[in-house]
C-alpha cells in the first residue's frame, strides 16, 4: 500500500518504548466504553473530563496506536462517528453514547463560535486511512468514501487552496487550539486538508479511480503551492493564521516537518531553533502552542495566560517536536521523549501541564498515543 512520506520515529531505549507501548494500552482500555446501541466506542480519556467519543481524538488513537485496538472496533468506531453526519456532510465535532452528534466544540450551551470546527472532516479521511492501512479493507474504504467525499466538499477555502476562517464569524481551526479565534488562512488546519487530499489522491490512485484521484491531487497541490507564504523567516516558524491570531505556530511548524510540507532546510531550522531556545518551547519535555511569554491574540472563550490552550504544555505534539529535532540531534530527540517518558513515570498521563496550574485531564489517551506514533524501539 502506498503511504505519504512523513519523518522517521525516533529511535528510543527498548523498555522506554515497552513502558509507553504498555501505558497506550492501558489507557485506551480505561477510555473504552459501550454506546447504547451496542457500539464499542472510545473517549478522550479515561477520567470522564470528555465523554464523548470525539472525531479527532479517536483519529489519532487509530493513526498512532492503532494496532493496540481490534481493527473491527476502529471500523464501528468510524460507522458511529459517521452516523452522526449532518444532511449537508458536516462531520461531527463529537457524539455522545446515545447516538447525538454534537457538530460545534465547546459545551452545547456554549459552543465556540457559529459554526463547526475544520479540521473533522481531514481527521475522518485520516481516521479511515488509518483503519484501511490496518487491514487493506478496500471494500470498506470505498463503501465510506461518499461521506468524505461530501464532508471535503464542505471544508471553507481561500480561493488559493487554504482553509479559510472569516474574521466576522470566527469559530475553531484545529480542535487542539479551539478556544482560540484564528481567522484568515489558518495553518494547522490547512496541513490536515493537504493531508487529507493527498491521501485520498494516493488511495484512488492506488485503486486505479485515476480521475478521481486528479481531482484530489490538483486540490493537495494548490494548497502546497500557497502554504510557504505562511512561513516566517524571522521567527524561523510558521504563522499560525494570516489575520487574527497571526502568531508564530509550534504546533503547527513541527507537523509540517513531519508530513514534509516544510522544505529540508526549513524543517532543520525548526529543529535547532527548539533545541537551541528550548525554554520558550517545552516545559517537561510537553510544547506550548505558542512561544514563551506569547499568548493568543483572539479567544472565543477567555482562557487565562499559562493554562489549557493559551500557554499550558502538551505531549500531543511532543513527538513531532522530537521527530523535527532528530533530523540533526537524534540523541537530544530522545532525551526528549524521556523527559515526558519521566513525567508519566512519576505520575499519570495528562492533556496538558503548567507550572501555574494542576495538571488537566488525567489518563488522557491522545497524549501517549501520538508520543508512540513518534517512535520506534532502537
Amino acid at each position: 500500500m502506498r503511504t505519504i512520506k512523513q519523518l522517521p520515529p525516533v529511535a528510543i531505549d527498548p523498555e522506554d518504548y515497552a513502558f509507553l507501548r504498555d501505558t497506550c494500552g492501558r489507557l485506551l482500555t480505561g477510555a473504552r466504553h459501550v454506546a447504547d446501541d451496542g457500539t464499542p466506542v472510545y473517549f478522550p480519556d479515561t477520567s470522564g473530563c470528555y465523554a464523548a467519543v470525539w472525531t479527532r481524538d479517536f483519529c489519532y488513537m487509530a493513526e498512532y496506536a492503532g494496532d493496540l485496538l481490534p481493527a473491527e472496533e476502529i471500523l464501528a468506531g468510524i460507522d458511529f462517528l459517521l452516523a452522526g453526519q449532518s444532511e449537508t456532510g458536516v462531520i461531527p465535532d463529537r457524539v455522545q453514547l446515545d447516538g447525538t452528534p454534537v457538530y460545534l466544540a465547546g459545551p452545547e450551551d456554549a459552543p465556540l463560535g457559529q459554526d463547526p470546527p475544520v479540521d473533522n472532516t481531514a481527521m475522518m479521511v485520516k481516521l479511515l486511512e488509518a483503519y484501511y492501512l490496518r487491514t487493506g479493507d478496500v471494500a470498506g474504504w470505498l463503501n465510506r468514501l461518499p461521506a468524505l467525499l461530501q464532508a471535503m466538499g464542505n471544508v471553507p477555502l481561500s480561493p488559493d487552496g487554504l482553509v479559510y476562517i472569516d474574521p466576522n464569524r470566527p469559530h475553531p481551526g484545529y480542535g487542539f487550539a479551539d478556544t482560540a479565534a484564528l481567522t484568515g488562512k489558518v495553518f494547522m488546519a490547512s496541513l490536515l486538508h493537504w493531508e487529507a487530499a493527498r491521501r485520498l489522491a494516493v488511495r484512488l490512485q492506488e485503486l486505479e479511480e485515476h480521475e478521481e484521484a486528479r481531482i484530489w491531487y490538483d486540490v493537495s497541490e494548490a494548497t502546497l503551492k500557497t502554504l510557504p507564504e505562511l512561513y516566517d523567516e524571522e521567527s524561523l516558524l510558521y504563522w499560525a493564521a494570516s489575520e487574527d491570531c497571526h502568531q508564530p505556530d509550534l504546533w503547527g511548524s513541527v507537523y509540517a516537518a513531519v508530513i514534509r510540507i516544510a522544505s529540508k532546510r526549513v524543517s532543520r531550522l525548526i529543529g535547532d531553533l527548539l533545541l537551541e531556545q528550548a525554554d520558550m518551547a517545552f516545559y517537561r519535555g510537553h510544547l506550548r502552542h505558542l512561544p514563551k511569554g506569547a499568548y493568543w491574540e483572539r479567544m472565543l472563550v477567555p482562557v487565562p495566560p499559562e493554562t489549557y490552550q493559551n500557554g499550558a504544555y502538551w505531549a500531543v505534539p511532543t513527538g513531532w517536536a522530537a521527530q523535527t529535532i532528530a533530523l540533526e540531534h537524534p540523541a537530544e530527540a530522545e532525551a526528549l521523549v524521556g523527559e515526558v517518558l519521566q513525567v508519566w513515570r512519576e505520575s499519570e498521563v495528562c492533556e496538558c501541564l503548567s507550572p501555574y496550574a494542576d495538571p488537566r485531564c488525567p489518563g488522557y489517551a491522545a497524549s501517549a498515543c501520538c508520543l508512540l506514533g513518534a517512535v520506534k524501539p532502537r
